[in-house]
């Protein structure tokens, strides 16, 4: 059986959260609100329950990147409305481009929980010689077909150690070197788990520049979720990246499997979920919101793109 801890129901929101206001309601501990780690054992505490409802049951993008080890057990979360169940010894990452719509627990997961903030990989990633490239930001189109890794045991055994530092020091306040042995854990195991990326993706993890095709990438990603909302169509991003529709949509098929319509498209069906789950939601404002022309267009887009109309998607929650 799993422990439910959310819905998809709820307003769906941007978060940037406050780790230190944040920390003691989760049971965690931060860093400068640059940290946030949480290491779960016991789901029936009524307090961490509550705790991880009030998180997990809104519908939210994180302005984080959020890696959890799964150690016991299995953690299902509603990543952009599709269940990714992540068993045991698994790495799962999850990018500030994700909708994360609910989740649940198998009984006796036990797992970490580690949130970390642009501003610490920026000023780890400075001070290591060869720079790895760390992915504060959806800069790695392959994460769209990895959204987990499952661990071998070479593997799963020095990142458990990794985090176990990472999570020891966070908790031991009394460290007079606090900061530095915490930055230091971090580097650590972000070296790790890009050590283990490195191995089993295309990525280039070794402190040389990015491929043309995946600084294009990472760009068309930033920019999708800057102006995709409003702007439906590639030659919108191709323009601003100074490249051709045809060159941006091969660079996108070839990095993600889908094209840059496709991405767009699948961007945009997720924020008018989104929008509609919205307490008070209207259908032909949302159109208006998402700059169709009409609410007839919008109609057929979300249609197409989900199985059903507005309203009945609206009637189903």
């Amino acid at each position: 059986m799993a422990k439910k801890i959310g819905n998809a129901k709820d307003r769906p929101v941007d978060i940037n959260p406050d780790f230190a206001q944040t920390a003691p309601f989760l049971g965690g501990y931060s860093y400068s609100n640059e940290l946030l780690m949480i290491k779960i054992t016991d789901f029936n505490k009524e307090a961490l329950e509550k705790a991880a409802s009030g998180l997990i049951s809104t519908t939210f993008r994180l302005e984080a990147l959020t890696v959890v080890l799964v150690l016991d057990g299995s953690l299902t979360l509603s990543v952009d409305y599709k269940d990714v169940t992540v068993p045991e010894k698994s790495l799962l990452i999850i990018s500030p481009m994700n909708t994360i719509t609910g989740s649940s627990i198998s009984t006796g997961g036990r797992f970490f929980l580690l949130m970390i903030k642009k501003e610490i990989l920026d000023r780890i990633g400075a001070g290591l010689n060869p720079r790895p490239i760390i992915p504060a930001t959806p800069t790695f189109a392959d994460f769209f077909r990895h959204p987990y890794f499952p661990l071998e045991e070479n593997t799963y055994s020095p990142l458990e150690r990794s985090f176990q530092n990472l999570y020891y020091y966070l908790k031991d306040k009394r460290q007079k070197i606090r900061g530095f042995m915490i930055d230091h854990s971090l580097s650590m195991l972000l070296l790790e788990i890009l050590n283990f990326i490195s191995d089993n993706t295309q990525m280039d993890l070794e402190g040389k520049p990015l491929s043309r095709q995946k600084e294009i990438m990472s760009r068309f990603m930033a920019l999708i979720r800057d102006f995709g909302e409003t702007q439906h169509n590639p030659s919108f991003y191709a323009d601003r990246l100074f490249i051709s529709v045809q060159y941006l949509s091969l660079i996108s098929k070839q990095e993600t499997g889908q094209t840059a319509a496709r991405l767009l498209a699948s961007h945009l069906a997720t924020k008018a979920r989104n929008m509609l789950r919205l307490p008070g939601a209207n259908i032909k404002e949302t159109a208006e919101k998402l700059n169709f022309s009409d609410q007839s267009s919008f109609g057929k887009f979300f249609r197409r793109e989900t199985g059903t109309t507005p309203k009945k998607y609206m009637e189903s929650l």
